[in-house]
């Protein structure tokens, strides 16, 4: 009864396995790194909304909400709204000052 030889690889059948390797690897990056280039170009690309911008657009929206008779809806729109006034205020000395104590 014949043997059955494991076919061994050759140096040959080595070479080629690396090299789709690296083929494979270099077209990954060469596709991947112009879209992350891209997507970071268009968010930066996009002008920045102001605070009162942003705030008006959720009172408006609740006030619509309110009209159409979503209330909480409108309750969380304004919630929302308060929230994002917080966010906007600049800090005064009184509210800095804990923060450094002496």
């Amino acid at each position: 009864m014949p043997e059955a030889s494991i076919p061994l690889k050759t140096p040959t059948s080595i070479g080629r396995i690396a090299r789709s390797k690296l083929f494979l690897i270099a077209l990954m990056l060469a596709i991947v790194a112009p879209v992350l280039w891209f997507s970071s170009f268009h968010s930066a690309a996009q002008t920045p909304v102001s605070c009162e911008t942003e705030y008006d657009n959720l009172v408006k929206r609740a006030k619509q909400q309110l009209i159409d008779g979503n209330r909480s809806a409108a309750i969380n729109s304004l919630i929302a709204a308060r929230s994002k006034l917080r966010d906007c205020e600049t800090p005064t000395a009184k509210d800095v000052a804990p923060l450094y104590p002496n």
